[in-house]
């Protein structure tokens, strides 16, 4: 016998091995026993919910020689020749490859036909959706007055796409994602079938990679039990999907925190050449946050996503960032992990996204933005002489904050370097040597005209810029030195 996937094997034959989807089982079991079933269903809900699997159940239901309390027997002929796929009277129809008007009026004429086998002729239409407006309205009619003999099951994952009209002839049902519960009770019901021994932190995270979706947990389970074997480790499922752990979250949340931008770019190169998926370690780290933020709030435990008593240690540390900013670090990754999907700079776009918020766990929010309608031009010192630090300080926010108004990335990178003054046309801003990744993005085009723009909106007038290095602990370089000479030793300070 041919070999079957795991989620074809255990694809529920009964109402009562469907997992979830209570309300609709039971409706549906009871309108089999009563026979007070519709001419036409629509079952909408995520992927891998159970929609087609249920509509299979119904259609051996009101076929089946010998039915029990509304369930199918899956002995008699019927029940059988249905789940081995050869019952002429089930119909199943894929709309994203069927979607025309052609295919529709087909079917319109395939439907006065009597059933040749059993009781009902029923047509499942799956992915509804995709059909054309011509083709839906085609199905209009039919959908409306079906023969006696023919039920139709409509299933989508899309229903707000679906014409009001059909809406309105269907009885629907809404399925829902699976809980975590039912899903690792099922995937353990099924690697201990399987001989499978694998670890409770391991059953968590392909339950929760699933997002309600029991077809997806099962095909990761089959996915790494092919490479692993019988005995899967959190480790090997990690690896398979291309994700990190909440200790390596943990460590870099840390990074973020410290403002440490050298030892975050260091942690995501490393997991980058692991095989993790940029993709997955912004989502990852967004579920951390979100675990960290239900703790700022609740300050204990209520049911985190990736948090374990490994890390639990490091949220007492991280809650201090407050809620505003854990808010606004959560809104930024989730942008960004959507950005990853269609993005060929992953890497770039998720070391911007994390220097974006370093920069928000470790400073100051800035002043309020400065209008581009109504520039205020600032008047700079006079040549030769020193500007106050104070004045220097207010220069740097509005630059920063004009910055952050056009375009966040660039501002994440020039908030890690300082306002050193300003000569003649030229502006001097330092950085840290440790900062050469952020400098040197700066003195890209893109970057250094953003910035430009900046400062003749603030000044009134086109300025040339200089990026330079600062030592910590000496001042060798020769623009440092000629910045001191043009603005004094405490200008080119760096306090951290």
């Amino acid at each position: 016998m041919a070999y079957l996937a795991l989620y074809r094997v255990w694809r529920p034959q009964r109402f009562d091995e469907v997992v979830g989807q209570e309300q609709t089982v039971t409706a549906l079991r009871n309108g089999v026993r009563e026979n007070r079933l519709a001419h036409a269903y629509l079952f909408s809900g995520p992927r891998g919910t159970g929609k087609t699997s249920i509509a299979k159940i119904v259609a051996k239901a009101v076929n089946c020689e010998q039915p029990q309390e509304g369930e199918p027997c899956n002995n008699c002929s019927c029940c059988q020749d249905i789940n081995n796929g050869n019952f002429m009277d089930v119909i199943e129809i894929d709309a994203a490859s069927n979607r025309g008007i052609d295919e529709i009026r087909d079917l319109r004429e395939k439907v006065r036909v009597l059933p040749a086998q059993g009781k009902k002729k029923v047509y499942i239409i799956d992915e509804v959706h995709m059909l054309t407006m011509e083709a839906f309205n085609a199905l209009l009619k039919t959908i409306e007055e079906p023969p006696e003999s023919v039920m139709f099951i409509l299933a989508t994952t899309e229903p707000q796409k679906i014409p009001a009209t059909i809406r309105s002839r269907c009885q629907g049902y809404n399925f829902r994602r699976l809980t975590m519960e039912e899903m690792k009770g099922r995937l353990k019901q099924v690697a201990d079938a399987n001989q499978m021994v694998v670890e409770p932190a391991a059953l968590d995270i392909i339950a929760r990679r699933a997002n309600g979706g029991l077809r997806d947990a099962l095909s990761t389970l089959e996915q790494v039990y092919s490479y692993r074997g019988e005995q899967i480790s959190k480790e090997d499922v990690l690896d398979v999907l291309g994700l990190v752990d909440d200790v390596f979250l943990s460590r870099l949340i840390d990074g973020v925190w410290s403002g440490d931008s050298g030892q975050v770019l260091q942690m995501l190169a490393t997991a980058l050449q692991q095989g993790r998926e940029a993709q997955q370690i912004a989502r990852e780290t967004t579920w951390y946050l979100r675990d960290l933020l239900l703790y700022h709030t609740t300050g204990q435990d209520t049911g985190f996503a990736v948090v374990t008593e490994a890390s639990i240690a490091a949220l007492q540390q991280h809650k201090k960032a407050g809620t505003a900013r854990i808010l606004q670090a959560l809104r930024i990754l989730a942008d960004t992990a959507d950005k990853l999907r269609f993005s060929e700079g992953q890497r770039f776009i998720l070391e911007m996204a994390f220097l974006e918020i370093t920069a928000l766990f470790t400073r100051e929010e800035p002043p309020a933005t400065v209008s581009k309608k109504q520039p205020s031009p600032v008047k700079t010192a006079p040549v030769g002489s020193r500007e106050p630090k104070e004045a220097r300080d207010t220069m740097w926010n509005k630059i920063l904050a004009g910055v952050k108004e056009r375009k966040i990335p660039t501002h994440a990178l020039l908030c890690q370097g300082r306002l050193l003054g300003m000569k003649d046309d030229t502006v001097y801003i330092g950085y840290r040597r440790g900062y050469k990744f952020h400098k040197e993005r700066m003195e890209e085009k893109p970057n250094r005209d953003i910035l430009a723009e900046v400062l003749q909106e603030i000044t009134g007038r086109p300025l040339e810029i200089q990026f330079i290095f600062l030592d910590d602990d000496q001042y060798n370089d020769i623009v440092v030195q000629k910045a001191k000479e043009l603005f004094g030793e405490d200008i080119v300070e760096i306090k951290d």
